[in-house]
């Protein structure tokens, strides 16, 4: 099998992941902040330790500002319900739906109002259209770092410095740009960011971390156990518990603990091997009569495109179960993008690289496009 379905979750798990996820299945089978046994303890270092990874990797203002979650979706959530208020939202085009359908639910109750921002000719989100929209009550700004649909990276710096200049929260959707691109919360006045494990970090599924600063902690979304002041009939008002509820999925936080010391060890050759790979598949499609491409070069390693008017489902279908190549078809869940790419009805064929994809994939993936576009499926 070529697996060129990254961008959805990496196949590859370096060993150090496998291991530490094993051993916290087999050594920690514990729950943090509910017991003072030596295994729970170290088990609570360890969770306190990936906190601390993450808010040192995104150059945040406190270890007790990032918090654990079932996965980026459930961080952005969290970061758009639980900062709720009456007022106006900006989202952009190139949101995903984890973004969009919690905004659209707070417009569809009455709470806020929701204005999207569209990419220029480019695929960036510049300034200059942000500020068709802003008004005296809008209070977010919601931006993905990296497309998931064509791999489009935004200058989240120039954003930042207008959304702070408008007193607007930034928050940032890192889903596809984590374990990619590093982004400094601070610097580029960023007040929340979302993460998964499972993609870029090469860990597995079931765990995120939401990441904020003092301008944006969030009211709880979820209620239940923290472990911590359990005399309350209401939910603690401290961070991170308060945001914790629930048994963590601790083997996933320490895979996702090693997938970050993994990254940190060999994002310069896994980066390299990335856009070798993409810029295969990139300029060979290019080169096949009946291709249309809709990315450019980019650090996550997406290509998408369409082959001649052919379904991007049915594509997807014909390249998993004849050639045994794994892309992914439809519309990636974000809408906005293709209604902008004007894809709605087609879709987009979408292939994704990691850091162990070969060059003799790539070509094989090439061949059978070509194949395709010549006699469809």
């Amino acid at each position: 099998m070529i697996y060129l379905d990254n961008a959805a979750t990496t196949n590859y798990k370096p060993q150090t992941v496998i291991d530490a996820v094993t051993e916290c299945i087999t050594k920690y089978p514990f729950n943090p902040n509910r017991g003072g046994s030596k295994h729970s303890l170290e088990l609570q270092q360890k969770i306190y330790d990936t906190r601390r990874k993450l808010s040192l990797l995104y150059n945040n203002d406190s270890d007790n500002h990032v918090v654990f979650t079932a996965g980026c979706t459930a961080a952005l959530n969290l970061a758009i319900l639980g900062n709720a208020r009456k007022g106006h939202i900006i989202l952009t085009a190139t949101e995903h739906n984890s973004v969009l359908r919690p905004v659209m639910q707070l417009e569809r109750k009455g709470y806020a109002e929701v204005s999207v921002a569209e990419p220029n000719e480019n695929g960036e989100i510049t300034v200059d259209e942000l500020s068709k929209y802003v008004r005296k009550d809008t209070y977010m700004l919601c931006v993905s770092h990296s497309s998931n649909v064509t791999g489009q990276m935004q200058s989240i710096a120039e954003i930042g410095l207008f959304a702070k200049r408008h007193n607007i929260i930034l928050l940032v959707d890192c889903a596809q740009s984590v374990g990619y691109v590093p982004l400094d919360m601070k610097r580029c006045n960023v007040d929340l960011v979302a993460i998964g494990a499972h993609k870029g970090l090469h860990a597995v599924q079931g765990v995120g971390a939401l990441i904020f600063n003092e301008n944006a902690v969030p009211r709880p979304i979820t209620f239940g156990g923290t472990g911590t002041e359990s005399h309350l009939y209401y939910q603690p008002s401290t961070v991170p518990d308060s945001l914790e509820s629930g048994t963590l999925p601790c083997p996933a936080i320490i895979g996702m603990s090693a997938g970050i010391d993994y990254w940190l060890e060999n994002w310069k050759q896994n980066r390299q091997n990335i856009l070798e790979t993409q810029n295969i598949i990139l300029e060979g499609l290019k080169n096949i009569e009946g291709v249309t491409v809709y990315s450019k070069p980019n650090y996550s390693g997406i290509t998408s495109f369409n082959v001649r008017k052919l379904d991007s489902g049915a594509v997807a279908d014909e390249l998993a179960q004849k050639y045994d190549i794994v892309t992914r078809g439809g519309l990636q869940c974000a809408p906005l993008m293709h209604k902008w790419l004007n894809t709605t009805e087609q879709g987009i064929v979408r292939t994704s690289v990691s850091c162990v994809t070969t060059k003799n994939e790539c070509y094989s993936l090439l061949n059978s496009i070509e194949a395709i576009a010549k006699k469809g499926v």
